[in-house]
């Protein structure tokens, strides 16, 4: 309990510090618009090489994307369980695929030990996620890609990730499909990897909707890990049931239904210099996967259409898919 006299003099000591600050000079910059994109330039080295990239949840999923015909795929296991098993079970077929690993996307401090852990792996690459990870450089000369949750929407941005030694960038998911054509110039869509199917991570948090639901504990020394075994989804007011996986840190991500896709966009961003194409899997089965892949690697090589990946994945996977924010915005 506070008497209202104190409450009216720190009222009064507030306001009075607040306009002591406000005519303060701040510094500024002569730096223009004009000059931070003169200054925007692609990297003076060969762009990383091209494919069609899956990242994937399980070992299942991984082996049926290489069947399908992927070049390469990302492990995100959310609790990194299993990671270093299924790299090595990956590097032991017949051909030895190209292999990215996926940090965890929130790291608080104290979690480094878990970049530490994959690159101690020896992955072909490492999927970047946080500017604290870009900022801290290298790992032991391990190629690093910069995922969409470091937003790159125009070129001034691209220059400057890729100034920090990324091979490539994934333009972010805020973007429309005019905004990613006006970023992709010939000079900056070698180094990009534009993701063409997802499942779109609507939101992360810290409290875990799977230990609220399922257990008694507070958190992951007394709820005995639900998560392990079950399975929990969000229905919304429509029916859509919206996947939630927790991470090693017990931090919840919730991803849409349904899955979006920029089939329609693959041609335009091809014709602009793209090489580089990435599928992102959330729960599909392996027999899922496989139409998936087998639909973005047809359109790749001119085999289908667009339409025809829509129609498909729709009839087969019985999921939607949208154009959710690739879509064309009319002017």
């Amino acid at each position: 309990m506070l008497p209202l006299s104190s409450l009216k003099r720190g009222r009064r000591a507030l306001v009075h510090a607040l306009l002591q600050a406000a005519p303060l000079p701040h510094s500024t910059t002569g730096v223009t618009a004009a000059d931070l994109l003169a200054a925007s330039v692609p990297p003076d080295r060969a762009p990383p090489p091209a494919g069609l990239f899956v990242l994937c949840r399980s070992l299942e999923q991984a082996n049926a994307a290489l069947d399908a015909g992927a070049d390469g795929v990302t492990l995100d296991f959310l609790e990194l369980t299993g990671t270093g098993d299924a790299l090595r079970a990956l590097r032991a077929r017949s051909v030895r695929p190209h292999v990215t690993l996926a940090p965890p996307r929130i790291r608080k401090p104290g979690e480094e030990k878990i970049d530490r852990y994959l690159a101690g792996l020896s992955p072909d690459a490492i999927l970047v996620r946080g500017l604290g990870a870009l900022h801290e450089g290298g790992t032991d000369g391990i190629a690093r890609v910069g995922d969409f949750s470091l937003n790159v929407t125009n070129s001034i941005t691209a220059s400057e990730v890729l100034s920090h030694g990324l091979v490539a960038f994934t333009p972010s998911f805020d973007l429309d499909a005019g905004q990613l054509a006006t970023l992709l110039t010939p000079a900056f869509a070698p180094f990009a990897e534009v993701v063409v199917h997802h499942p779109m991570p609507l939101f992360h948090m810290e409290h875990c909707v799977i230990a609220a639901l399922l257990s008694e504990g507070r958190d992951h020394r007394s709820c005995g890990r639900p998560c392990d075994r079950h399975r929990v989804s969000l229905r919304d007011r429509a029916g859509l049931d919206h996947p939630v996986e927790a991470d090693v840190g017990c931090r919840n991500t919730v991803f849409h239904a349904s899955a979006q896709s920029a089939a329609h966009l693959v041609t335009t961003v091809r014709d602009r210099g793209v090489r580089r194409f990435r599928i992102e899997l959330v729960r599909e089965s392996v027999d899922d996967v496989a139409r998936i892949v087998g639909a973005y690697r047809g359109l790749l090589e001119g085999r289908t259409s667009p339409h025809e990946v829509w129609r498909t994945l729709k009839a087969e996977g019985h999921y939607g898919v949208v154009k959710g924010s690739l879509r064309v915005v009319q002017a």
